[in-house]
């Protein structure tokens, strides 16, 4: 066993066998800071790489913890009175009412704050009349001062850490407004281990040591003044991971994949738009929710794109009163003013709908995948910003049943062959239908689709039926990968990436 233990110190590196000694002489329990002082390293990063090979080869463990420290706000706070004991003074052995209070107490905002403290820490009561009254507490904490004011008179000279003994003082502080803010810091203690107790018994050589030769070394002689480290082939090593792309843009990637192997055509448009093509061409009424300031990121640079006249008074005339489409429209005052307004767009549905405008002779197949963008709050299944699978196609026959079959078709060339068409609503779409996905045994909804109205194809100069769709392209990514937080998508943990499917 000892031989054994002999030869593993042998091979550990001269800064491994430096925090070795220095934990010895710190009884075997040392801080980064406190073995940093001991060992004169060039740097925090060679302590932190020999630590780590020691912590991996067994001679050491790293405990981590969080230290919670709280200091004063502002300084000008210091010295200051908190609310509650100026209101105890101001009573002292009287009965007092809070309009005398008000009379007294030049900050008037004081007061609430400091009646709640008064009776929150049992200093004074209210009288059937309505007026504070001194109690035997509060006669107490007259003649002495409080744990919260002696840890705001520390917090005038030094940081205070939170532990078992202070925690409810400081948080009760820290929901205080004004006095004191929090913040918080990692603390790594560093113990040794049994294996490493064994290597220090054994004796360490604190000689300078070779672990490489190189071509100056053998070239000049030098390594022979050199003691050479014996090459450990049981040392463990790190993990070695190919590059691969994230999992979103290997997502895209497949999608496009899929839907050119379908005969479709990928198209690309910009994020800004005006409101004309985002959602009057899309027959959505100007006084739509969807409009909103709260829903919609509007720009105020610049703050208009002009609109093509001749297709602006056929859209309008379909707002106004259905046109030429069989349709009464939303019988309504269309406003060019409003449509001309900027944003960034809602849905990439605006790239297909131009694209139509374009081509406007069957067949058509088109999709496109881009970043929309929405004022929704941020959680773990809602983002501001997100990636949306747009797709149309436009033939003579073309289905509800068609399209029915072709979004079977993609989510199962994407892995999920089980999924749901029901009746859904849309202002451009009719019929409708929503698109849900089963996936461990929840339907999950994955966006809308559904065929043009002709008030949206009219306009442009068609009559043949298009089908459309738009899908959710973080929730597919979610599901195949496993994510159950929409927002973890986008946090750069390179650890995580590694550990993926690269399918």
């Amino acid at each position: 066993m000892a031989a054994n233990v002999k030869r593993s110190a042998e091979e550990l590196s001269l800064s491994e066998k430096k925090i070795l000694a220095a934990l010895a002489t710190l009884k075997g329990r040392a801080t980064l800071g406190q073995i940093a002082d001991a060992v004169n390293f060039k740097g925090p990063v060679q302590l932190m790489n020999a630590l780590n090979w020691l912590k991996a080869k067994g001679y050491v463990w790293v405990d981590e913890k969080v230290i919670r420290c709280y200091t004063l706000k502002d300084r000008s706070v210091a010295g200051s009175k908190l609310p509650e004991r100026i209101m105890l003074e101001l009573i002292a052995d009287r009965e007092i009412g809070l309009d005398e209070i008000a009379t007294m107490v030049k900050d008037k905002s004081l007061i609430g704050v400091g009646v709640g403290w008064l009776r929150r820490k049992g200093w004074a009561s209210l009288t059937e009349s309505k007026k504070l009254q001194i109690t035997d507490a509060g006669r107490k904490a007259l003649a002495s001062t409080g744990e919260d004011e002696v840890l705001l008179g520390r917090m005038e000279r030094e940081e205070v850490e939170e532990n078992s003994s202070n925690e409810t003082v400081l948080r009760d502080l820290l929901s205080r407004r004004d006095f004191v803010k929090l913040h918080e810091r990692m603390v790594r203690e560093v113990s040794m281990l049994p294996r490493g107790e064994d290597a220090v018994r054994q004796g360490l050589s604190l000689e300078e040591d070779l672990s490489q030769l190189s071509p100056e070394l053998l070239k000049s002689g030098k390594w022979k003044g050199f003691k050479l480290r014996p090459y450990d082939l049981a040392a463990p090593v790190q993990a070695t991971t190919g590059a691969r792309l994230h999992p979103i843009a290997r997502t895209m990637k497949q999608i496009s994949q899929v839907f050119t192997e379908m005969g479709f055509t990928e198209i690309e448009d910009d994020y800004v738009q005006n409101t004309f093509w985002d959602m009057d061409v899309l027959f959505t009424p100007q006084d739509h929710p969807a409009r909103d300031m709260q829903d919609t990121f509007y720009l105020s640079h610049p703050r208009e794109l002009p609109i093509d006249n001749g297709l602006s008074r056929k859209v309008r005339n379909v707002h106004q009163t259905g046109g030429n489409t069989g349709s009464s429209g939303w019988r309504y005052e269309w406003s060019s003013t409003e449509a001309r307004k900027t944003l960034l767009r809602t849905h990439t549905t605006v790239a297909t709908i131009r694209y139509l405008r374009e081509h406007r002779n069957p067949p058509v197949k088109a999709f496109t995948v881009g970043r929309i963008f929405r004022r929704e709050a941020m959680d773990a299944t809602h983002l501001s910003e997100f990636y949306q699978i747009e797709g149309i196609l436009m033939e003579k026959k073309a289905s509800l049943d068609m399209l029915c079959n072709l979004l079977k078709q993609f989510y199962s060339k994407m892995g999920l062959d089980t999924i749901r068409l029901r009746p859904g609503y849309f202002p451009y779409t009719e019929p409708s239908m929503e698109v849900d996905v089963l996936y461990n045994g929840k339907w999950i909804e994955m966006g809308g689709s559904g065929i043009f109205r002709p008030e949206v194809l009219r306009p442009l100069g068609i009559r043949d039926r298009v089908l459309a769709w738009g899908l959710g392209l973080e929730r597919l990514v979610m599901l195949r990968h496993g994510f159950t937080d929409i927002r973890d998508l986008y946090i750069s943990d390179i650890s995580q990436l590694r550990k993926m499917s690269s399918v």
